[in-house]
């Protein structure tokens, strides 16, 4: 009798852990595609900022080439 109640004593532990392993699978999984959605918002957000500084850059140089023109035009 002692037997059958460590067999299903150790049939219990042994489900216990494949089952916490296999939960564990599914959090690691679930926490990877987490990870991969926050990269690509990442990525998103870091390529408009490069996006907009380049805009800032590109409007600086027309104010600078409007001002040389401006001054060209009443020196004359």
């Amino acid at each position: 009798m002692n037997i059958n109640f460590e067999l299903f004593d150790a049939c219990y532990m042994l489900a216990g852990f494949f089952i916490g392993i296999v939960l564990s699978f599914i959090y690691i999984a679930n926490l990877k595609k987490e990870m991969k959605l926050l990269k690509r918002q990442y990525e998103k957000k870091s390529i408009g900022a490069d996006d907009s500084s380049l805009r800032v850059k590109t409007l600086e140089n027309k104010i600078k080439t409007l001002e040389t023109a401006l001054k060209k035009q009443m020196e004359e």
